[in-house]
């Protein structure tokens, strides 16, 4: 049958000339697969420029659920980015941060939870006036609030190391190496304190930034099962050094 949902595109895959695999975050039906026919004509249904990484669409689709793949028949996009696709990096962000939603996010049910604070989030990084070199550390720790591995909060200061394994800090280096220095540890806490209305007030150099990136990419993979390596954080840090 026909529906009509709200969605994020995260993902894409040519198949050929003219049609395109689409993987994107839907409102009503989560992680879902679409093939599109896709026309560079301007009176074309669906065009490709519309599919860049966070987009914020509107889908209709004949949606089968025993379907691995729904295909669509229209995608419109009533309220595009006015910066987000123009400033370098913000595009550099939007594409990192599509490629940790692709690989960490495969729910195919619907978590209004997530899926708003997704759209917000996004239109708070295209809207944003301030710096926003913080903004993914902080959608990264935030994120995981909502896949179900949000960082214990430390419950008095002897507690100085944050165990990665099992996501608490604790006041003695855990028996493994899966674990922040204090240093780490400490701005972990840090980020877990800001919103994206005050992100910009912690100063970090580059290289602080490119620890904390990897250090908490390697803490969804030892979350989430479906968590691959993540490769654009590597232009990110060029963007940001």
């Amino acid at each position: 049958m026909l529906q009509s949902t709200r969605g994020i595109v995260l993902h894409t895959i040519p198949y050929s000339d003219s049609r395109i695999i689409a993987r994107i975050y839907t409102e009503r039906s989560g992680f879902t697969s679409y093939m599109l026919s896709v026309s560079r004509s301007k009176k074309g249904k669906i065009r490709g420029n519309i599919l860049q990484p966070l987009t914020q669409i509107e889908i209709v689709a004949d949606h089968r659920e025993k379907n691995a793949m729904q295909t669509a028949r229209e995608i419109s996009c009533p309220e595009p980015y006015l910066h987000l696709q123009d400033d370098i990096v913000k595009t550099s962000i939007a594409l990192f941060l599509a490629e940790v939603l692709y690989k960490s996010v495969k729910e195919e049910e619907p978590n209004p939870p997530l899926f708003s604070f997704l759209t917000n989030a996004f239109h708070i990084l295209d809207l944003h006036e301030e710096g926003v070199a913080n903004f993914h550390l902080v959608f990264l720790v935030q994120l995981t609030r909502y896949l179900g591995f949000y960082p214990q909060q430390r419950s008095f200061e002897g507690k100085t190391f944050f165990d990665l394994k099992d996501g608490v800090f604790r006041s003695a280096i855990p028996p493994h190496p899966l674990y922040l220095e204090e240093a780490e540890s400490r701005l972990l806490e840090e980020l877990m304190q800001l919103s994206f209305d005050n992100m910009q007030t912690l100063a970090l150099t580059g290289e602080w930034r490119g620890k904390m990136v990897k250090h908490l990419l390697q803490y969804y993979q030892l979350h989430l099962s479906s968590m691959h390596d993540v490769k654009s954080h590597h232009v990110l840090e060029a963007v940001l050094s």
